[in-house]
């Protein structure tokens, strides 16, 4: 693990694993960019969850095979264009997962604990605290390359929907190499987490890729807590000491000029002069390392990386 990220997984480990979990896996499942998301990064490895099992018999299934049934990306709707709509329910096949809605381009995330019982699904909201059982049908796909899940009661839309789903692999993307992430603060993950006087934690972070030869690359910006949080697309240049963000849905252009400085514990810093999602007030952020090579990156994370 970098130097510069001990002191946030420190900070983890006073919450326990399920902060663990959210802080660096959950706020980077996809926008919804399908048909635009960047292509994996060599040394993506992608992870098979575990078989599902037939609904008919539930009751004898070990609880990893149940919550298996429906590992994947569930989307409500065709891959859009900037601007579209977005919906999809993710299950990570181990009792966790997130819903996702918005626009391709800006989108909030509600995360979740599940259970699959018999031909109920049980989901219960980690910040309302809403505690749903639905009924679902699932039918495996013949002859065309997707499954269908009937939600009969979708909490999160009026009556019956359904969703399908074009893969059972849940993704854990390993970072790209230090040589390819570009001119710093490309290719890392900076985060600002606070404790509120009146209990928890937020936090705002960019989550940058790895940029090219030219400094340009993608990226997102997060903005919430480990139950809710808002996921925005961007763009970015670097060029010197100045960094240009271009954040498509909002149609807004933004540059701000911008030091990377280590302190004497060896974390790394990014200060932004002007952070336009602080209303252009100066803002520092902390290294939580390089970013992972996919948009859909691993729910766990290793301490001792």
């Amino acid at each position: 693990m970098p130097a510069s990220s001990r002191p946030f997984v420190r900070l983890l480990r006073r919450r326990g694993p399920s902060l663990a979990l959210y802080a660096v896996g959950v706020v980077l499942v996809p926008l919804g960019l399908r048909d635009r998301s960047p292509q994996p990064t060599p040394g993506t490895v992608l992870e098979e969850p575990a078989d599902p099992i037939a609904l008919a018999a539930p009751s004898t299934a070990e609880p990893d095979e149940r919550l298996g049934l429906l590992s994947g990306i569930w989307w409500r709707y065709e891959a859009g264009a900037e601007g579209e709509r977005v919906r999809f329910y993710y299950f990570h096949g181990d009792g966790t997962g997130l819903y996702r809605y918005g626009r391709v381009g800006l989108t909030n995330t509600n995360s979740f604990d599940y259970d699959v019982q018999g031909d109920t699904l049980v989901l219960d909201f980690r910040k309302s605290g809403e505690h749903h059982e639905v009924r679902f049908s699932l039918e495996r796909g013949e002859g065309e390359a997707r499954d269908w899940l009937e939600l009969h009661g979708d909490p999160r839309e009026p009556g019956a929907t359904r969703y399908f789903r074009e893969s059972e692999q849940i993704v854990r993307s390993e970072p790209a190499p230090a040589a390819e992430l570009g001119p710093p603060p490309a290719g890392h993950m900076w985060i600002d987490l606070r404790a509120h006087a009146t209990g928890g934690r937020g936090f705002t972070m960019y989550q940058l890729r790895p940029a090219g030869i030219d400094g340009r690359g993608v990226g997102w910006f997060h903005r919430g807590d480990f139950d809710d949080w808002s996921t925005e697309w961007l763009t970015y240049r670097i060029v010197g000491d100045r960094i240009e963000l271009s954040f498509t849905l909002a149609d807004s252009r933004e540059q701000s000029s911008f030091v990377v400085r280590s302190d004497e514990q060896g974390t790394r810093w990014l200060e932004l002069a002007d952070d336009p999602r602080d209303f252009w007030h100066p803002h520092r952020y902390v290294d939580m390392g390089p970013s992972f090579g996919m948009t859909l990156a691993p729910f766990g994370l290793d301490p001792e990386r």
